[in-house]
């Protein structure tokens, strides 16, 4: 036997949505503590995850999948359809869960520094190229771009050596 970690998640049939998801969240959490459980409850679907011990995945998506259906009624969640079930090794868990989730992103320094020019020109490249990628995020504090997208721009820019000639 090993551990696993299953995830379950139902949605709600057509028309149906819960009233009060905050107080039926906080029941459904206090039942799948003691499994080193989570859950996330919305008005239009709910889900959980929940350790169990098994022999593969298979049998520890279907022990899952039971014991949170049967933990959520004790909830009093509604009995919507599962509409998914996984269920990984718990080593498989930790390897996903210790890569990073967020994009490298780069700020406009950044993208100067990768492009070999100045931050002004950068800002004019934003403005004259159609194909200089959009940013990913604009804060208040300046935009933030994919940086896996500046350097693919840098690798196809095409670049003419000495400052352009002003139109009279």
């Amino acid at each position: 036997m090993e551990d696993f970690h299953v995830f379950v998640e139902t949605r709600a049939p057509t028309g149906e949505r819960l009233s009060r998801p905050e107080d039926l969240g906080d029941a459904l959490m206090d039942a799948v503590a003691p499994f080193h459980g989570l859950c996330s409850v919305g008005k239009d679907g709910w889900d959980a995850w929940v350790s169990v011990d098994a022999a593969d995945a298979v049998e520890a998506g279907a022990v899952g999948a039971h014991l949170v259906r049967s933990l959520a009624a004790k909830a009093g969640m509604p009995v919507w359809p599962i509409v998914r079930v996984d269920a990984m090794r718990d080593d498989v868990f930790d390897e996903e869960n210790s890569r990073p989730t967020m994009p490298d992103l780069v700020s406009l320094p950044e993208a100067a520094e990768i492009l070999g020019v100045s931050p002004q020109r950068v800002h004019q490249l934003t403005v004259e190229r159609t194909d200089f990628p959009p940013p990913a995020y604009e804060l208040r504090a300046g935009k933030l771009w994919l940086k896996a997208s500046i350097e693919a721009f840098n690798d196809r820019w095409e670049r003419k050596p000495g400052r352009p000639r002003k139109s009279a």
